[in-house]
């Protein structure tokens, strides 16, 4: 019995230590995490107020350069982008590195609080503070970084301007003028009738009268 009991007991504190080191970075780290983004000029001036968008597989958050924003920890790339009416936009991929609470948890031998962590991203830390720059893409990795530094990044790509969109004129009526109304000649003025006229009568031939006509109208003689 008492060495059942033994067992009994030190199956309770295991359980106890496990619950410990079970995300052990979710404890003291969290899921969420402050992330600073500054903008600046080629020449390198700053502009703040540029309209920044952040995005991973968990969240994405709107912002303004200059600003500090609470995004959600992950594995996975953090994409930046950054906008300003005249500039060609700053884009940027913040690469995390595991914290060490991860850490701890892989060497202390908590293979179930690492897996917990890796799943709710909290082992894991993006830099802290970033500096995009227009016209330009930048890779920003944690390891680079030293403390909470400003961190450059390194360029890997270029942006241009959007050209801006031509709206086509409206189509310009055009104005057909009629052909001049030409007024019909007049009618022509009906001909009177022509009147026929009579054919000639025929002109009387003058009978001629024979010799033997004339004898014929005397009397016979005895």
């Amino acid at each position: 019995m008492r060495g059942a009991g033994w067992r009994f007991w030190g199956l309770c504190v295991g359980a106890g230590v496990l619950s410990i080191l079970t995300g052990c970075a979710s404890v003291t780290h969290g899921t969420q995490q402050s992330v600073k983004i500054e903008t600046l000029t080629e020449a390198g001036k700053t502009v703040e107020g540029a309209k920044c968008t952040l995005t991973n597989d968990r969240n994405g958050i709107v912002m303004r350069s200059g600003e500090s924003v609470s995004v959600r920890r992950s594995g996975a790339l953090l994409n930046i982008e950054c906008t300003q009416p005249g500039l060609a936009p700053a884009t940027g991929q913040a690469i995390s590195r595991v914290n060490t609470g991860m850490v701890g948890n892989i060497l202390i031998g908590g293979v179930l609080g690492a897996a917990i962590d890796s799943g709710t991203g909290a082992g894991f830390n993006y830099p802290s503070w970033m500096q995009l720059v227009f016209g330009e893409v930048r890779s920003f990795d944690r390891s680079g970084q030293t403390g909470d530094q400003a961190l450059a990044g390194t360029r890997i790509g270029e942006t241009r301007l959007a050209a801006p969109s031509v709206v086509p004129p409206p189509p310009t009526a055009i104005a057909v003028t009629p052909p001049p109304q030409v007024a019909p000649a007049p009618a022509p003025a009906p001909t009177p009738p022509v009147a026929a006229v009579p054919p000639p009568a025929p002109r009387a031939v003058g009978a001629r009268v024979s010799m033997d006509d004339l004898g014929a109208l005397l009397p016979a003689k005895p």
